[in-house]
Parts: structure tokens; sequence; C-alpha cells
């Protein structure tokens, strides 16, 4: 059977969506962390880049992890791990360095190389936070599980965008409009690339 007849694309978005609701107060919390550093941007470049760089892996690898863990209803003992925390630290620092000027360049010459980037990578968080896995690994790793639905996977990166877009407009008309925007899409989106990436270990 081909990959792409195993993603239930609604499926995915729907489960989610009951995901998100059953565990916000969970969830809401890294959502919030991880728009703060693009808040930055509104006051300086090079603050924003700077606090990306060295916090957004970081905390998007503790997002993937919570949502695995609200998910199968285990507890999150990351922080009782101090080495744990710090290898999560490294590989989301690592991620942030190789992931996001990717991303940036790719905005910067057209939308579509960008959002085709975050689809071929969007599992590393995961595989990162599950797997333990260095970060260069989980990327090709993220590559090759992609592989054979990369347009379902596309397209939900163009849905996420076009979100992420949403909040930026928002931002440039009132600044904690486009916080609180991210701070609520992003647990939501995470937990739909959690179902995506559960069906293809799964099925």
């Amino acid at each position: 059977m081909q990959k792409t007849e195993r993603l239930d694309f609604i499926g995915a978005f729907e489960k989610g969506w009951i995901q998100y609701k059953s565990n916000f107060t969970k969830l809401i919390g890294w959502g919030a962390a991880i728009a703060v550093p693009p808040v930055f941007f509104h006051f300086s470049i090079t603050a924003g880049v700077i606090l990306t760089l060295i916090s957004e892996g970081f905390l998007m690898i503790l997002l993937a992890n919570s949502v695995v863990c609200a998910s199968k209803g285990l507890k999150n003992d990351t922080f009782s791990s101090p080495k744990l925390l710090l290898n999560c630290f490294r590989n989301g620092f690592l991620i942030s360095i190789l992931l996001f000027p990717m991303l940036t360049i790719g905005a910067a010459v057209a939308v579509v190389p960008s959002i085709a980037v975050f689809s071929v990578f969007m599992f590393t968080f995961f595989i990162t936070a599950l797997e333990q896995k260095f970060a260069v690994d989980a990327m090709v790793e993220s590559l090759r599980k992609g592989n054979g639905c990369r347009f379902p996977l596309f397209l939900f990166s163009l849905i996420f965008y076009a979100s992420a877009a949403l909040a930026f407009l928002l931002a440039q008309i009132l600044m904690p409009l486009g916080f609180i925007a991210g701070a609520l899409i992003t647990p939501y989106f995470f937990s739909v690339i959690y179902e995506f990436y559960d069906q293809l270990e799964t099925k």
C-alpha cells in the first residue's frame, strides 16, 4: 500500500483538534513561549534573530514532547533529567541553525520553497523528542518518513503557513493579537503533525 493511501488528511485535523481541546492547558504554555521570540522582531531584528535561533528549536522540541505525552496519557518528565533537557537544547539549537535559515531564504525567494522545506522537515521535532536522535539524523529521518506523501504534507504546510500569515497580519494591527494567535495555533498544528506522524508509524 502506498503511503499516500495511508494518510487520512481530514482525520489528522479532526484528531489533532480533539487532542488539542482535551490537552489545551498542557499545551498552551508552550504555544505562548514559542510566540515570544517573534515579538522581539518588532523592536530589534538582531534580537529577534538571536532569540529565534537560540530558543525556537528547543521550545518546539518541548512542545512536540508535550503533544506526544498528552496524546498518550504519559507523564512529561523532560525536566526531571538535566541530561535529557540539555540534549533537547543542543538538538533544538542545531535544528534552528540548520532549518530556519532555509525557511527564511525560501520565503525571501518565494513562499512556495519555504513551504516545501517545512513539509519535508516538519517531523524533525517529534523524531528528536521521541527517539532522542541527533538533530541532523532527525532531519534525514523526517525526509525519509515523508517519502510517498509529499503532496498532502505540502498541503498541510500551506494551511499552516496561511495561518501563520494571519497571525503576522494581526500583529501588524495590534501586536498582542499576533502573539495570542501564534500561541493558540502552534500547539494545534503540532497536534496535527503528530497525527500524521502517528499514521505513518502505525498503519
